[in-house]
């Protein structure tokens, strides 16, 4: 009886995306883990909600891409750009994005807590209320950038006026 119970459970459940390292991008799958080959060109994916945590994207095009509330927490994507693409509200916690290019990217409440952010490009950028706490963004470019509520990296809140510089 319990074998029976346990059966009809899994096959009401709603099923949860998985896929393997080889699998193309899509919405909602879980790539924790997996490298891709560095340079490819991924240029206006559509994976919003998907799980990229510790993943390995050198040098990838995810220029106009649709990565809304996705999880890149611990990636490794030095080199890769993101221009104009929809990152809104996904968690880049801990993740090497060292010289990529987030150009008119909409990043509102990002979280970059913790991000190596060394040389990237966050010009013409939406950063409204991204978190910032603990992360080195050494010579990054927020020329344009709108930090409207964004919490720099010592904690503090980016006051109304603040567009392309942190003002208090």
């Amino acid at each position: 009886m319990k074998k029976i119970i346990l059966l009809l459970l899994l096959i009401l459940l709603p099923g949860i995306s998985e896929a393997a390292c080889d699998d193309p991008l899509t919405d909602g799958v879980d790539y924790t883990n997996c490298r891709f080959s560095d340079g490819q060109d991924l240029q206006g994916s559509y994976l919003p909600n998907s799980n990229l945590s510790f993943a390995s994207f050198i040098q990838v095009n995810f220029d106009k891409s649709i990565m809304m509330t996705s999880n890149l927490s611990f990636g490794t994507f030095p080199e890769s750009t993101f221009i104009r693409a929809n990152l809104y509200e996904s968690i880049l916690v801990g993740g090497n994005f060292e010289k990529a290019n987030f150009s008119g990217a909409n990043m509102t409440r990002v979280d970059f807590m913790g991000s190596t952010l060394i040389e990237a490009n966050f010009q013409n950028a939406n950063l409204m209320e991204a978190n910032f706490t603990s992360s080195n963004m050494t010579n990054a470019n927020f020329d344009g950038a709108n930090l409207i509520g964004a919490t720099w990296t010592n904690g503090e809140t980016c006051g109304p006026n603040s567009i392309g510089v942190c003002n208090k």
